[in-house]
């Protein structure tokens, strides 16, 4: 169990590095008022299958360690309701990628802004509730 708990930890500056690159090639192609090239595309697909399976490893430590939360289950709780919201979020941008316009271009960007807005969110907040 402490496995999984480590690795969800860690695998977080992964998340980071492979939103920068999610958010700064669909950003290139919007600015440039293009449809996304393969290299956007490619930067999302990874983004939204590493973070998929940071939200599979967040959700079973939470089943796991469910009866030993005591009172930081309210935090763990909002934690996985904001991270499945951006999860949500990147799962939408292939609708728009398909568009193959520069209006999915700029769709897309939104979207993978918004689910690493979201993800400092949920981060800052689980670590602001294990902190106290």
């Amino acid at each position: 169990m402490e496995t999984l708990y480590v690795l969800h930890a860690k695998m977080l500056h992964v998340i980071y590095l492979l939103a920068a690159l999610g958010v700064v090639f669909p950003l290139i192609n919007t600015i440039r008022k293009q449809p996304l090239n393969s290299l956007s595309i490619w930067a999302v697909r990874v983004y939204t299958v590493v973070v998929t399976l940071q939200l599979i490893l967040g959700v079973t430590q939470l089943i796991a360690k469910w009866g030993d939360l005591g009172d930081g289950l309210r935090f763990r709780l909002e934690h996985a309701f904001i991270m499945l919201v951006a999860v949500g979020c990147v799962h939408m941008a292939p609708r728009f990628i398909k568009r193959g316009d520069a209006i999915g271009a700029r769709n897309t960007t939104f979207l993978m802004i918004a689910s690493l807005a979201l993800i400092i969110l949920g981060v800052t907040l689980i670590q602001l509730a294990l902190a106290a």
